[in-house]
């Protein structure tokens, strides 16, 4: 472990959930395919990779395989329950927080690899 937090996906969930976990933002890496948000996260001091958290080979150029904590933050729950699945298997001892749009899948993703799970505040209907 290097004390890298991975970001999958940097938008409005990933902002909130990093909001309430204690990192250093010059220790973040953001794996994120649109280029606006790869931006955003440059300025804020992250490391960048242009890629699909989906991808296996693209969450280990980010650096999954050595990070203390995964942030994963994709904008659809079933995208995220597979790349939480990926991580945990690529890093077992890495703390992964997950943000889901629905609250009914906080369960899920906890039996299958998430230390912690946020209901992102945007998603409520």
């Amino acid at each position: 472990m290097i004390g890298i937090t991975v970001v999958v996906g940097y938008g409005d969930a990933a902002l909130d959930v990093l909001r309430h976990l204690p990192v250093d933002r010059a220790t973040i890496a953001v794996l994120d395919l649109d280029d606006i948000a790869l931006t955003g996260a440059l300025a804020n001091g992250a490391t960048v990779v242009r890629g699909d958290g989906r991808d296996m080979c693209a969450l280990q150029q980010a650096g999954v395989q050595f990070a203390e904590r995964v942030v994963v933050a994709v904008p659809d729950d079933l995208d995220g329950l597979l790349i939480t699945m990926v991580v945990r298997g690529l890093n077992a001892t890495a703390t992964v927080v997950a943000a889901v749009r629905d609250p009914a899948d906080q369960d899920l993703f906890t039996r299958l690899g998430a230390n912690e799970v946020f209901v992102h505040a945007g998603s409520a209907s």
